[in-house]
């Protein structure tokens, strides 16, 4: 038995890491069982750091305990097992490096231009350093970040990753990345360090507002170079006022939103000296997270509209860029417009605007006047969502000079699933293009209009993220956001990094419920799903905050008695409207604040009882007890979990007070009465009902579901519940033909139209066929992949090492096959309809076992390996 995908901190080999006590994990391949492992970590001189000896255990992961890790450390570690039969086998061995740990490791100064202190978007700073390379190389590292996006070049190779240093609550924690430009310097010549900086998300605009300047208004760069040589000699080299600067290079605006003005004519005269900032003290940290990288390059097709327009058609809606490159004479300008949907063949920025029509349109365009010479361009400062780009300015368009750069962070991607129908094939890859177009260093709604990391979004696609991907360090940097952004008496932000001043009316909104208890409902899922309990611990002052602001909530009944000089007096007449009749268990729910409550839900659905201003304003207690249970529930068993049993049982008695109020207002006589569709899947979903009360609330949910012909009348927060609700209660087949549902609203809608990507709604056009203001590419509805995964194919993990695998066949499928790289290791489950029987193949990886019970009721527990299985439907 070995052991295979070493990870440190959850990522592959990474430079520049300041966790100082990190995790180690790998997975089992050969063999069956994992009797004991033996961790050896040691310097580069081959000096003993870690060693665990042989410790008996099946477990595939420890956590570094040995000699103190110090700045710049490279790590070699490995990995022995030992097998059922008392074979050994050591790893292939892997490695990671310390990053700078402490303040005084940053010899360099923060450094900017002369005046460029202004709210105008000015042209991208440009600074550069040249150094003598006097002997042979031994190990060259670049620590670099930026108030602003930068790049990074050595000797004119681009070392820098993508939009670095990337999204930040910048007021709290700024990241700095590392790279290895060992490389690139050769001995005997000069090194030339060159960096741009523009607004990024600093300085640009930000959120649905276009804020700009939220954070600063002056882009700062700080960089430093090491470089060890053969001899032993040591240099450093960081950036201080002898760096040259000028802000008149070929890129004149860059926006992370509205793009780039490019001038190719134009190079950086580099003709004064930077600026050191004596009152700039703060000190960069490691994101130990995945970089932005470009993936997927895709080939252009050229349209020409019906008026003539050129338009290139990348196939694919994406979060990227284009890139070309051009022979225009000198002078030529053109003009590349990104944009998402054709309006009957023609060029349409509808989904680059907002709803309410207040603000601008996003630009998502390039400006680029050509130098006349062979020139090539990749913006460096913005990405954009679009399948579609409009050419302006060429005569004659020829799509092999372009090509489309899918941009994102730099995830695994392992998970799949493939079945018999097309549609719902499309509609998986549609979730994943959507997930990758999204996951840009923090999880956004969508990659154009607002590019903004909301916890709702989030929360309700985390799990299936994870059957896709490997997500943990990805959300682990972006949770660590959410903390920094938590206000002091405990409110989680709806969106993290915050895209709002706090004087903002929105702000009003913030602390939604169903949005904040992502706080809670993310390192719940990932615990779950991986064993890590880090996800706790780390998280354990976020998550008491949120307890906190939510106890409070519910004791806070003062609108009630609001008097006329109050300046929320104007909402008393809403609230009485909707005041829950007097009961003792009222204590346990927040009835006031603004919420989202169940957003989005199909028009089809929408009551008509008020405008949408106040239907959200007003009170949705069903909602926020419900979410009440289900939160506090969840934060009871992971605080039992790290032994903090007081706070606990206070957790509890929320979620039971909650539970009994629930009951007393929604839940009577065991059943519940509404029209609306969530409110069914709600209590069944975040277990607020008893076994006798599914039994008789799922009957009801799926008369619903066939009385509106199968269609979805679920908005945000209930719809990732939906079709498990119905399969987990008996209506597998209900759940199905929803599933394969055509007609809108129904998620195979979108494919069926030509999606590429998954909508903000089922319907991005109206009955013309024009785009409708909707983003076509938010990932919150393909949650129900999920479904795919844990029931169609019945993949769930049941603990460390062990899975439950009950896959339910049904509806027009002919076969179905999920993968999924776990944090224990690959596991694919298929069947395959064989005449009057089902094949069902189950595989598990090394060291883990499966309790596989099919739909007969039979039952088996498979060992490490691949077994075929049968049953009669």
């Amino acid at each position: 038995m070995k052991a295979i995908r070493l990870k440190v901190s959850d990522l592959i080999h990474p430079l520049g890491i300041d966790d100082r006590n990190p995790r180690f994990s790998w997975n089992c391949e050969g063999g069956i069982t994992q009797t004991a492992y033996r961790f050896l970590a040691e310097s580069e001189d081959g000096q003993i750091l870690f060693d665990t000896g042989r410790v008996e255990s099946s477990s595939m992961y420890c956590i570094y305990d040995g000699k103190a890790l110090k700045s710049r450390m490279r790590v070699r570690f490995m990995v022995c097992l030992w097998d059922e039969t008392g074979e050994s086998v050591w790893s292939e061995p892997s490695f990671f490096e310390m990053g700078l740990l402490e303040p005084s490791d940053w010899q360099a100064s923060w450094i900017h231009g002369r005046d460029t202190d202004s709210r105008e978007h000015l042209p991208a700073d440009c600074y550069r350093k040249e150094v003598r390379i006097s002997e042979k190389v031994k190990r060259a590292r670049l620590y670099v970040t930026a108030l602003g996006v930068y790049t990074a070049s050595v000797n004119g190779v681009r070392v820098s990753s993508v939009l670095a240093p990337g999204s930040t609550e910048y007021g709290k924690r700024l990241y700095y990345q590392t790279y290895d430009i060992t490389d690139l310097l050769v001995p005997g010549e000069t090194c030339r360090l060159d960096f741009s900086v523009a607004d990024g998300w600093y300085k640009g605009k930000l959120g649905a507002d276009q804020i700009d300047c939220l954070f600063g208004t002056q882009t700062k760069l700080l960089a430093q170079a090491e470089i060890e040589y053969v001899s032993g000699l040591c240099e450093t080299i960081g950036t201080d006022s002898s760096f040259s600067w000028s802000n008149d290079g070929p890129v004149r605006f860059a926006d992370l939103k509205d793009g780039e003005i490019v001038d190719a004519r134009m190079t950086p005269s580099l003709s004064e000296q930077a600026v050191e900032d004596p009152h700039e003290k703060r000190i960069p940290t490691a994101s130990n997270a995945p970089v932005v990288r470009e993936h997927e390059i895709f080939a252009a097709k050229l349209l020409i509209s019906p008026s003539g327009q050129k338009i290139l058609d990348f196939g694919q809606n994406m979060a990227g860029y284009v890139k070309f490159r051009t022979a225009a004479p000198a002078g030529t300008q053109i003009r590349i417009r990104m944009f998402e949907a054709l309006d009957h063949g023609e060029y349409s920025n509808t989904s680059l605007s907002f709803p309410d029509g207040n603000v601008e349109p996003v630009r998502q365009e390039i400006l680029y006047t050509a130098s006349g010479r062979e020139d090539e361009y990749a913006p460096s400062f913005f990405y954009s969502g679009f399948r579609y780009a409009l050419i302006e300015g060429l005569e004659a368009v020829d799509p092999e000079q372009f090509t489309a750069a899918a941009v994102y962070s730099d995830l695994s991607f392992g998970g799949s699933f493939t079945c018999s129908n097309p549609l719902v094939n499309q509609f998986v890859q549609n979730t994943i293009w959507s997930m990758k177009s999204n996951f840009v260093d923090v999880p956004t709604d969508c990659p154009q209009r607002e590019k903004s990391g909301w916890t709702g979004d989030a929360q309700v696609f985390c799990r299936t993220a994870e059957y896709f991907a490997d997500t943990k360090a990805f959300f682990r940097k972006w949770l660590r956001d959410v903390r920094d952004c938590q206000r002091d008496n405990g409110m989680v932000l709806n969106v993290n990094p915050h895209v709002l001043p706090e004087d903002s009316p929105m702000d009003a909104v913030n602390g939604s419920c169903g949005w904040a208890d992502a706080a809670v409902i993310l390192p719940y899922t990932l615990w779950k799903m991986t064993g890590d309990e880090r996800f706790i611990r780390e998280n354990y002052e976020l998550m008491h905050g949120f307890k906190q602001y939510t106890t409070e909530l519910c004791k806070n009944k003062s609108l009630f008695h609001l008097t006329e000089d109050n300046p929320f007096y104007v909402m008393k007449p809403l609230y009485d409207a909707f005041a829950l009749p007097e009961s003792e268990w009222n204590r346990y729910i927040p009835e006031f604040g603004i919420h989202w409550g169940e957003w989005s839900v199909p028009q089809s659905e929408e009551p008509e009882e008020m405008d949408p201003a106040s239907a959200l304003m007003r009170p949705k207690q069903e909602v926020t007890c419900a979410y009440t249970h289900y939160s506090m529930q969840m934060l009871s068993e992971m605080l039992t979990a790290i032994g903090k049993e007081e706070e606990a049982a206070e957790c509890r008695e929320y979620a039971d007070g909650s539970s009994r109020a629930y009951h007393e207002h929604w839940i009577k006589e065991g059943t519940v009465q509404t029209d609306h569709m969530a409110e069914l899947v709600r209590p069944i979903a975040l277990g607020l009902a008893s076994e006798a009360e599914k039994k008789n609330i799922s009957a009801l949910l799926n008369k619903m579901v066939i009385r509106r012909d199968y269609k979805v009348g679920t908005g945000f927060l209930s719809t990732p519940f939906l079709l498990q609700t119905l399969a987990d209660n008996g209506y597998t087949e209900s759940a199905y033909r929803m599933l394969e549902q055509e007609e809108s609203p129904g998620w195979l809608a979108m494919a069926a139209n030509g999606a590429t990507t998954i909508w903000e709604g089922y319907d991005c056009y109206d009955e013309e066929g024009h785009p409708l203001p909707r983003s076509f590419n938010h990932y919150s509805l393909g949650a129900a992949c999920s479904f795919l995964f844990d029931t169609v194919c019945g993949i769930r993990i049941k603990g460390e090492n062990a899975f439950i695998i009950r896959p339910h066949p049904g509806g027009t499928l002919q076969h179905a096959e999920a993968r999924t790289v776990t944090a224990y290791g690959e596991v694919i489950s298929s069947w395959t309809r064989e005449g009057d029987r089902i094949r069902c193949t189950i595989s598990v990886p090394a060291n883990t076992s499966a309790e596989v019970i099919l739909p007969d009721g039979s039952q088996k527990t498979i060992r490490s390996g691949k077994e075929d299985l049968y049953f009669l439907p």
